[in-house]
């Protein structure tokens, strides 16, 4: 398994050989009726500090599974089977009680996809705040108070609605309420899944301004999670691409939209149309997710592609392959030998 941490931001080499995050071969089943079902299939990657790391692909690649085991929020009948994932060197996956209550929030806040549902309706968002700040330190109600007002500010909304219950704000302002609560203990990493996905395109673009703002401001690192990889592009330093529970190509920003390896990256680019240039026809990708209780042998996206290598493809499982210090791909078009999946 290739482990690609280095990125095109800058970097000291402390950070670059101590990253915040690591993520090794990490496998998460689900357990139902039916059959084991391997969500995410040994998937490792690194996030450095400072940095916006973002995973892409298609609903039911893995990506919100990820998420969910690097918080400790797995719950049956989700389990983790395998790997290793480490946050500043400590193994996040055996931690107990207190130390896990400290790692979330205070080291790791999540922003789920739907803030009305992360919201609770019957309480304020203030007192929301103010019960995450004073669960976690010493704080006085009214200390804590004064510091949601200010986190509140911070992300563009008015003190005056501090007050105000979820179902009396925009879409906007419950996204920016979540976005505070993450901020409110100063985490170094903050894990984003799907934030924007709900909102209208404007608000979408006010959201993700103000969150590289914050960003700027206090330093924290990102792992960003969403189908849309042309918001990734703009907004990431490095970016893995999902398939399947596997994690099938990793590049920073400027190589995956320069010069994407792997055919499903390649058919996720062409999906979104350029506001530059000329005319291109857009080229969806045929078929669907393959049934991951009985994965397909070989590449797991061979059966969707037009670029299979007959007697290898369907037989053989393709490694994530370095191609450069920050580019991998899982593609035997990228393998010695084979010619170029371009």
């Amino acid at each position: 398994m290739a482990h690609i941490s280095t990125s095109d931001s800058a970097q000291s080499p402390d950070a670059a050989l101590k990253p915040l995050l690591t993520v090794r071969d990490l496998s998460v089943e689900y357990r139902t009726k039916s059959g084991r079902v391997r969500a995410v299939d040994h998937v490792s990657f690194d996030i450095n500090a400072g940095e916006v790391f973002g995973l892409a692909g298609e609903s039911g690649c893995g990506k919100s599974t990820i998420a969910h085991a690097i918080t400790r929020l797995l719950k049956p009948p989700a389990y983790t089977e395998g790997g290793d994932i480490r946050f500043q060197g400590r193994n996040v996956l055996e931690l107990k009680d207190d130390a896990l209550r400290a790692f979330r929030w205070e080291h790791v806040a999540i922003v789920f996809q739907s803030a009305m549902n992360a919201l609770n309706p019957i309480l304020t968002i203030g007192d929301q705040i103010v019960d995450v700040i004073r669960a976690h330190t010493g704080m006085s109600t009214r200390q804590a108070r004064a510091r949601a007002l200010e986190l509140l500010q911070v992300v563009g909304i008015d003190a005056k609605r501090i007050d105000s219950y979820p179902h009396q704000l925009s879409g906007g302002m419950r996204q920016r309420t979540v976005i505070a609560t993450a901020l409110a203990l100063n985490p170094e990493l903050i894990v984003m899944d799907e934030p924007t996905t709900a909102l209208d395109v404007v608000v979408q673009k006010q959201i993700i301004d103000e969150l590289q703002q914050l960003k700027k401001q206090f330093g924290f690192s990102i792992l960003f999670i969403t189908h849309d990889l042309s918001l990734l592009v703009e907004i990431s330093d490095r970016i893995g691409i999902m398939y399947a529970g596997e994690l099938v190509e990793i590049a920073t920003a400027r190589q995956l939209f320069k010069n994407p390896r792997h055919p499903y990256t390649q058919r996720l680019m062409n999906s979104f149309p350029s506001i530059h240039g000329a005319k291109q026809e857009m080229l969806g990708i045929p078929g669907s997710p393959p049934d991951l209780i009985h994965p397909p042998t070989g590449c797991r996206f061979h059966p969707r592609c037009s670029k299979v290598i007959a007697g290898v493809c369907r037989e053989i499982h393709p490694q994530l392959i370095p191609l450069d210090a920050t580019h991998a791909a899982a593609c035997h078009l990228v393998n010695e030998g084979l010619h170029d999946a371009n």
